[in-house]
C-alpha cells in the first residue's frame, strides 16, 4: 500500500484548539491521548496534513480537546457521524464544526 498526503481543514469558531482522532495510527487509533493537534492558519481555519495509506478507509472525529467529552456536535447540539475518507492523492478534507460537546 502507498500512502498520501491528506490534508484536514477545520471551521470552527466555537474553540480555541481542534484534534483529529481517527481509526489508524496517524490518527491515534481512537486514542483521544495520541489525537492529532492542529494549527491554526491565518485565515482562522485549524490545519494539519497526513500521510496515510491509501486503499483503506479512514474514519475520524473532531474534538476540542483531548478528550471524548468536547467531541464535535452538529448545529443543535445533535451527535455527529464518524467522518469517512478514502485516502488519494491531493485530498484536501474541509469541515465546519458548528459546536463541541461542553
Amino acid at each position: 500500500m502507498s500512502s498520501v498526503k491528506v490534508e484536514f481543514r477545520i471551521n470552527t469558531k466555537s474553540t480555541n484548539e481542534v484534534y483529529i482522532v481517527g481509526s489508524v495510527p496517524q490518527l491515534g487509533s481512537w486514542d483521544v491521548k495520541k489525537a492529532i493537534k492542529l494549527e491554526k492558519n491565518d485565515a482562522g481555519i485549524f490545519t494539519v496534513s497526513k500521510l496515510l495509506a491509501t486503499g483503506q478507509l479512514v474514519e475520524f472525529k473532531v474534538l476540542a480537546d483531548k478528550d471524548w467529552a468536547r467531541v464535535e456536535k452538529g448545529v443543535y447540539n445533535e451527535e455527529i457521524q464518524n467522518h469517512i475518507i478514502a485516502p488519494e492523492k491531493g485530498l484536501i478534507v474541509e469541515l465546519d464544526v458548528a459546536r463541541f460537546n461542553k
